[in-house]
């Protein structure tokens, strides 16, 4: 009986100190091995699995600090790439505002004539200025703040940002983005460089003459168990493109960090995995489909938020 019952209190004593801890220790490592940097265990033990625990918490805060260091890597990746297509959009203007500055400085108009000089190059100093505001709106680290708003804007800023690109590349860009509005709760920049992450390695993979098309529509419902949410309506931003495509062996990898299929020099492997980790901290998720030679079609479900 003493044997028994010292072997029922070991039993229930190392459920209670030891199987519970181990048991939350593991599913943590699950939720880290997926992605989720949320969670803290917070366990109150004094003990070492407490202190694993602890350092598994520390863990999560310096990983959590690491991904928002990549994502900021990415957008002075993505800076660098568009700053010979600013340079180009400025260049224009720049001309523009010279060329009148000197003709009213040597008095070839007067008049009426010089009020419209000058009312020519305000209208360009505040398009220089709009283009490297938004340049620099988009380089700048900043947290997360979730807020309503209508996911056509964000797809339209985008487009307009990577417009210059597009045409160096020699590739159409076209967005379709509808009449009705499409709220969701979003941050508003980051969701923007998620999504310029995935026009721009749409334009990578697009031959000259091709095409990457941007639509913003209401999908039918989010997948609750991939997404997290529960079912409920989406808005769904979808980027395709006729390119090159992805081998059917690299697609389970794409979302990885520093995989890449491009070229040395093109590409850090970093851009679809900040875009994942970005749309699953706004409650989405990304599906994607490819076939070699003839295109991919990255579509991007968001939860539909009330007006």
């Amino acid at each position: 009986m003493i044997v028994v019952l010292c072997g029922g209190l070991a039993m229930v004593l190392g459920g209670w100190f030891v199987g519970r801890p181990i048991q939350r220790l593991c599913e943590q490592a699950r939720r880290v091995g997926a992605g989720d940097l949320s969670t803290r265990l917070d366990l109150e033990q004094r003990d070492e699995i407490g202190e694993l625990g602890r350092e598994i918490d520390v863990m999560c805060d310096r990983l959590a600090a690491t991904l928002e260091q990549l994502r900021h890597a990415d957008r002075l990746k993505t800076v660098g790439q568009l700053a010979s297509g600013v340079a180009h959009e400025l260049g224009t203007p720049l001309n523009v505002v010279s060329a009148r500055a000197k003709m009213i400085a040597t008095k070839e108009v007067i008049g009426e004539e010089t009020v419209h000089s000058a009312r020519v190059i305000t209208e360009q100093a505040t398009r220089m200025t709009a283009i490297i505001r938004e340049l620099l709106d988009f380089s700048r680290r900043r947290g997360p703040t979730l807020a309503i708003g209508d996911l056509r804007d964000v797809a339209e800023r985008t487009a307009t940002m990577l417009h210059t690109l597009a045409e160096k590349r020699r590739v159409a860009l076209e967005v379709e983005v509808g009449g009705e509005p499409l709220p969701v709760r979003l941050d508003a920049a980051q969701l923007q460089q998620a999504l310029t992450n995935l026009v721009v390695n749409a334009l990578q993979a697009t031959p000259h003459g091709g095409r990457v098309a941007v639509r913003v529509e209401r999908g039918a419902r989010l997948n609750g168990m991939r997404a997290g949410v529960g079912d409920q309506s989406a808005v769904q931003l979808v980027v395709e493109d006729n390119g090159r495509g992805i081998h059917a062996e690299a697609l389970p990898h794409i979302f990885e960090p520093f995989f890449t299929t491009k070229d040395v020099g093109e590409g850090t492997g970093l851009g679809l995995s900040v875009a994942y980790s970005i749309v699953r901290d706004h409650g989405g998720w990304i599906d994607v489909r490819s076939e070699p030679g003839k295109g991919t079609r990255f579509a991007v479900f968001l939860p539909e938020a009330a007006a």
